[in-house]
């Protein structure tokens, strides 16, 4: 059995979908850790098999609610938590390779599984720490140049033990938000199996789930590069030819149709205030109105100054949404907007009497 057909096997054994036959025999693996006799793997196979252990006690360990003192003497092995601490010891002593034990977070809505990204690391095996986490599962990762990765269920984050060289490389497969530490000597970049982002220090999100037509990219502070890769290419730093890079800042997302071959910009479908503003406008002119929604969400307003030049309004606008302050604004003013790309253009024949 290859590395990727363990590993499909461990992702569906997570999730309960494997047959009662690849159960038992996933099952006697874990068994025969504690045991004395060899293991029928390769020692690549084995490090997959214990980091999947490692994923078993976080989840294990976290979602049994019983006591241990409420199961009988003579069935302790059986309890979860400490069959797969045991386990995990047996797994130290075996040299598992290093994956740091996450604690999974709160709830959140299911995403498709992961599997394994088409172009994995050059680094070997005892540099790279893997987190996976399952369809219900997320976690928090705390990366070596002190930045912070939040894996969404259903992902897969690979990274080196200790970032070196003139950058800082992680791998991802699923969803994750980054709170990238500034460092201008070494970007920081997030490869998928279709995009490259690359950041100075930043918080941003990418998901790129297997399967999923789209790969997007938002940005919540400072700003990314957003750059295809070539399609099937065995090497990551491989770029598209045929497209060109975009930067993305806050509140904007780059999008990535695979299918089309097209990389896009445009606002993300919830801007947040980015730089808090007063939004109670008394007698106020409209173009003020636009300039205070432009600092707040860092977004450009196009419109016709000479037509909104004499206008003015009275509004409160404090606890609304983007969209619906515009909407608000537009009926006030018998108006409209539209979204072109990263831009809001409002459309009106002047004021409304």
């Amino acid at each position: 059995m290859n590395p990727a057909h363990l590993q499909d096997l461990l992702r569906r054994y997570q999730q309960g979908n494997c047959t009662p036959e690849e159960r038992q025999v996933v099952e006697a693996w874990y068994e025969e850790l504690g045991s004395p006799e060899k293991l029928q793997l390769s020692a690549e196979e084995q490090q997959l098999l214990q980091a999947d252990l490692w994923q078993r006690i976080a989840r294990e360990t976290v979602s049994v609610e019983e006591p241990l003192d409420a199961y009988q003497p003579n069935r302790w092995w059986q309890v979860a938590p400490v069959r797969w601490a045991a386990a995990a010891l047996i797994a130290v002593g075996l040299g598992a390779v290093g994956i740091q034990l996450a604690q999974p977070s709160t709830v959140v809505t299911q995403q498709p599984a992961a599997t394994a990204i088409a172009t994995m690391p050059a680094w070997a095996a005892d540099d790279l720490l893997v987190y996976t986490t399952s369809p219900r599962q997320s976690t928090t990762v705390k990366l070596p140049d002190g930045s912070t990765a939040f894996l969404a269920p259903g992902s897969r984050l690979q990274y080196p033990r200790q970032f070196t060289g003139s950058s800082r490389q992680v791998y991802l497969t699923g969803e994750a938000s980054f709170d990238v530490q500034h460092d201008t000597a070494r970007p920081f970049r997030v490869y998928t199996d279709k995009l490259v982002t690359t950041v100075l220090g930043t918080l941003f999100t990418v998901r790129s789930y297997a399967g999923q037509a789209q790969v997007l990219v938002k940005v919540r502070r400072g700003k990314v590069q957003v750059t295809p890769r070539l399609p099937d290419s065995k090497n990551p730093e491989v770029l598209s030819p045929a497209l060109a890079s975009l930067v993305v800042r806050p509140n904007q997302q780059a999008v990535y149709s695979a299918a089309a071959q097209e990389l896009t910009k445009e606002l993300v479908a919830q801007p947040a205030v980015l730089t808090n503003q007063p939004f109670a406008f008394d007698d106020r002119p409209v173009s003020e109105v636009l300039l205070a929604l432009e600092k707040a969400y860092g977004v450009d307003i196009v419109y016709d100054e000479s037509k909104l030049a004499n206008c003015t309004v009275s509004l409160v606008l404090k606890d609304q949404s983007l969209f619906n302050k515009l909407a608000i604004l537009c009926k006030t003013l018998g108006a409209s907007y539209e979204l072109l790309d990263t831009h809001i253009v409002v459309h009106s024949q002047g004021c409304k009497s």
